[in-house]
């Protein structure tokens, strides 16, 4: 794993749905202030025009409540999340009554925080078939398969997990989905979905329930697939898309058994 790689695993911080941001007026000053906060400080308190302070309210904003108001499982159920490393999702869940399984391509920081902590790739799942009576991919997907949190590169990956989710959640089970969405593309980071992609990874889902917000300001505001599908959202997220999907096909709908 190269440097720059290594310096996105050191990362401690869970990413917040709020947080403030600085904004220079030449680039250079962002090269020599960036690390040093009381100089920077000291520096838009005297010159604000070089350096000025912004509140950024992340695409979390929306799909925290959208994921917590959609799941409506009896207490107990058990949920899967993915992609938790940076994540505080699996604590409202476990605080909502649900059996949860956090699990991450690297070693998850909540340590003994509530859910069971599972070090897996999904790419090749260690659960067995109908483990789950939901599962939840917050902000996930758009990382896989693109070289950057794991060395693999295949743009297939991202439509391998799905088809890998179809298996684990029981039928009648919901996967309460989260991208990017724009234009299409790949970026050094993630990929953006457009129309056609979202069609891809949903294939043998059936799809229950699906909105889009677009960043407008601080803010982020409902929109039609149509405007959100006019979103850049390949470099950063301008756009998302929020899914709830369900499970269908393999036998009956009922809940997954306890599994102790």
């Amino acid at each position: 794993m190269d440097a720059r790689k290594r310096a996105v695993t050191d990362i401690v911080q869970f990413p917040p749905t709020v947080r403030l941001a600085y904004r220079y007026r030449w680039p250079l000053l962002r090269w020599l202030l960036d690390e040093h906060a009381f100089l920077r400080e000291a520096l838009r308190k005297a010159w604000p025009t070089a350096v000025r302070q912004e509140l950024v309210v992340t695409e979390r904003v929306v799909e925290i409540p959208f994921v917590l108001r959609s799941l409506d499982l009896p207490v107990g159920s058990r949920v899967l999340d993915i992609g938790s490393r940076w994540s505080v999702l699996p604590l409202y869940l476990v605080s909502l009554g649900y059996r949860t399984v956090a699990v991450d391509l690297l070693d998850i920081l909540l340590g003994s925080a509530g859910p069971d902590l599972v070090k897996a790739d999904l790419r090749a799942p260690p659960f067995r078939t109908d483990s789950f009576d939901a599962a939840v991919m917050v902000s996930t997907l758009e990382h896989v398969g693109i070289g950057w949190y794991d060395d693999r590169t295949d743009p297939a990956d991202d439509q391998r997990i799905m088809g890998n989710l179809r298996t684990l959640v029981r039928p009648g089970g919901s996967l309460l989905l989260t991208v990017p969405f724009g234009r299409g593309g790949v970026g050094r980071i993630q990929r953006a979905y457009d129309d056609e992609r979202l069609r891809t990874i949903t294939e043998g889902w059936t799809i229950e329930e699906q909105s889009f917000f677009v960043q407008r300001g601080t803010a982020w505001r409902p929109a039609t697939q149509e405007v959100a599908g006019r979103e850049d959202s390949v470099e950063s997220t301008r756009a998302v898309a929020l899914l709830h999907l369900r499970a269908s096909g393999r036998g009956t709908d009922q809940p997954a058994k306890a599994r102790s």
